[in-house]
């Protein structure tokens, strides 16, 4: 299991399986071997960078969607970590999850 932060360091979820669930185990979408990460409806999410995170080129083109995933059976929440130091931002990247917890999961 991955824990996953936001850039500035807060608690968002954890990867279990190559599957993104919420702090609470909600079931987000999924991540595939290189790292690309994709909403449960097979929307471009961002990329897996440092393990931890999640962020998102702003110069990048979002690729075509594609077909969704079938849900997984949700696992057990992890105990949440402690949050970690927020990190200084990547020119020419935005953190992903903050667009993310705004649309319609």
């Amino acid at each position: 299991m991955i824990k996953i932060f936001h850039w500035n360091g807060t608690y968002f979820g954890f990867i279990k399986n190559g599957n993104l669930f919420s702090a609470t185990s909600d079931y987000l979408g999924w991540i595939d071997n290189d790292g690309t990460v994709w909403n449960k409806d097979g929307h471009y999410i961002g990329e897996q960078v440092e393990e931890n995170y999640i962020l998102r080129k702003t110069s990048k083109m979002k690729p075509m969607s594609k077909m969704p995933k079938m849900t997984p059976m949700s696992p057990m929440s992890p105990m949440p970590p402690m949050n970690k130091m927020g990190k200084m931002g990547r020119m020419g990247w935005i953190d992903a999850l903050d667009d993310f917890q705004n649309e319609d999961n």
